[in-house]
């Protein structure tokens, strides 16, 4: 990749909409996809309508069929815009936190990478990363979908993806560092308006001027459709039933809900 300077890409990055593991207050990355639900499905059409009237050239998702069915709501209003998935913007794997509730051990876990900013800290389990080890292979694809653009002139580009990921996209592009991820917090079905120009070179180094018009916003929906759940209200009325709750994926590979058996006293 020869050293180019990238004409400016405004990127709309977009947090998928509700689910029923979301509404549960359990954990959600890499490994655990479920569909929206119902109050997912209202977010995405508010986000879909949002761009009804505003220009945009494609549309990119996550291989998660949650940010499969939000992309879908935009590409509904621009019915031959091209609509793409890449795994690389898959949420970050929290290992042995997926499916389990956020009081079970995911909070003090965002407490270390936010708080701590111990970014390369890995969540446990096998096979799950750290922030810094999602930001390896999700920044390289950010790059990747802003130089495809703007070679094929692609001024307005819409991203569906993942909360985590999203706080580390933003983290890595507008301060240049990891330790700022607790401030880019998403709401469900959030958009962020980020003016990009990118400079790569030949040996895959990214290097970015990004400026942050809206972060986080969610002015698009009304007060009855948005979530009513988050990890700080989850945190002040903990309750052993939540924390009983697991979301697994079965050897058919099917999304299912058990609980698990209370530990004896």
């Amino acid at each position: 990749m020869p050293d180019a300077a990238i004409e400016q890409v405004t990127l709309y990055l977009i947090r998928h909409g509700e689910t029923e593991v979301n509404r549960r207050n359990c954990v959600q990355g890499k490994r655990i996809d479920p569909p929206l639900n119902e109050r997912g499905r209202r977010q995405a059409e508010c986000v879909g309508r949002q761009f009804q009237d505003i220009k945009v050239d494609w549309i990119v998702t996550s291989a998660a069929q949650r940010a499969i069915e939000t992309g879908s709501a935009v590409s509904t209003h621009h019915p031959g815009v091209p609509l793409d998935s890449f795994p690389a913007l898959n949420e970050l794997e929290f290992g042995d936190l997926e499916g389990r509730h956020v009081t079970t051990g995911y909070n003090d876990l965002v407490v270390k990478w936010d708080t701590d900013h111990c970014a390369d800290l890995t969540a446990p389990g096998a096979g799950s990363e750290s922030p810094t080890a999602c930001a390896q292979r999700a920044m390289p694809c950010i790059q990747d979908i802003v130089e495809i653009a703007a070679a094929k002139g692609w001024r307005h580009v819409c991203i569906v993806a993942h909360s985590r990921l999203i706080q580390i996209v933003l983290a890595a592009m507008l301060d240049g560092s990891l330790q700022t991820m607790g401030k880019y917090k998403q709401k469900k079905a959030a958009i962020n308006t980020i003016k990009v120009s990118a400079v790569g070179d030949a040996a895959g180094q990214w290097g970015v001027s990004a400026v942050a018009l809206k972060v986080n916003s969610v002015e698009h929906m009304p007060n009855g459709v948005l979530s009513r759940v988050s990890s700080a209200g989850a945190m002040a009325n903990r309750s052993q039933k939540d924390e009983l709750v697991c979301f697994e994926v079965d050897s058919s590979g099917v999304l299912v809900l058990r609980y698990l058996s209370a530990s004896p006293h």
